[in-house]
């Protein structure tokens, strides 16, 4: 049984060892690689102030995202991201938070992969992350005047806001911890 247990332990670390050098030759530009901009529409409201939203969309840009936010009235620069794509500039910010409740990003100044959560109302309903944006984003573009960025599901728990039309925050007490977000207009 002991010489059992010993090859046993022989053979896990020598696995291991596969899997560390494997992975170390992992070059990381297929981090940058993996980048989605996704969409979920809000198609109503329960009782409480849940959204109802559309399963997502996603695409490789932002500026196709967005595209495909506004219903293809509006037509963003497939090369831009972020901070650069939702700028004042233009009047680009102002035409995204016509339909564009807000864009969550997994990284700070608008960088990264993003999900936008488009609508016609900042009356405080809020939409739960599920799984996919659970404890992921990292900083937010306020379509609405003020985004509370909620600790739990179901708008409860600790919170964070982030105010001011047609601007990227970044979230400090709950980076990586939103797993719902209310929309308001004021």
């Amino acid at each position: 049984m002991f010489a059992f247990v010993r090859v046993f332990r022989v053979s896990l670390v020598a696995a291991l060892s596969v899997i560390v050098v494997v992975a170390a030759d992992v070059p990381v530009v297929a981090a940058v690689a993996s980048e989605s901009h996704c969409v979920v529409r809000v198609v109503g409201e329960r009782p409480d102030g849940e959204l109802v939203v559309t399963p997502q969309v996603c695409f490789a840009t932002l500026g196709e995202a967005l595209s495909y936010a506004s219903g293809g009235a509006v037509t963003f620069d497939a090369d831009l991201t972020g901070e650069a794509l939702l700028t004042n500039e233009g009047g680009v910010a102002s035409m995204a938070s016509a339909f564009t409740l807000g864009v969550h990003f997994d990284g700070f100044n608008g960088t990264g992969s993003s999900i936008s959560v488009t609508g016609s109302s900042c009356s405080g309903g809020y939409w739960n992350t599920g799984t996919t944006w659970a404890n992921r984003i990292s900083s937010s573009w306020n379509g609405c005047y003020r985004l509370r960025h909620y600790d739990s599901r179901y708008a409860t728990g600790a919170w964070q806001d982030t105010s001011g039309a047609g601007s990227t925050h970044n979230l400090s007490t709950l980076n990586n911890r939103a797993e719902s977000v209310a929309y308001f207009g004021s």
